[in-house]
């Protein structure tokens, strides 16, 4: 693929990308309850990602509103933890990202190549 095509797909990918869905947080959000299957606690998000309650809750709100994303609940010891996990709309939001920055990746190395002649 020419330069000139990889720049029109990334413009286009842009365009089918949930600009909600794809900022740095989010597209970490969406990583990670892809990864655990069975879902990740609030707790461990949070360590993970290493932001304050508030901001993941509101990405973890948007996310979820969205449908990318399911908050389940449990007890455990008298203490309520909640659950996130990855929906079907979040799968293939998650994919759409990673194919968006494999073009990135794509007109970077073409580059470098480019640049080596």
């Amino acid at each position: 693929m020419s330069t000139n095509q990889i720049l029109d797909e990334i413009i286009k990918g842009t365009e089918r990308i949930n600009s909600k869905a794809c900022t740095l947080n989010r597209s970490l959000l969406l990583a990670l309850c892809y990864y655990f299957i069975d879902g990740i606690q609030f707790r461990e998000l949070k360590t993970a990602l290493n932001i304050s309650d508030g901001k993941l809750s509101s990405n973890l709100k948007a996310l979820t509103k969205v449908d990318y994303l399911k908050e389940e609940e449990t007890v455990m010891d008298k203490k309520k933890i909640k659950y996130f996990s990855i929906t079907k709309n979040g799968k293939k939001e998650l994919e759409k990202i990673i194919n968006w920055i494999e073009l990135i990746k794509e007109l970077l190395e073409e580059d470098k190549n480019e640049t080596k002649l």
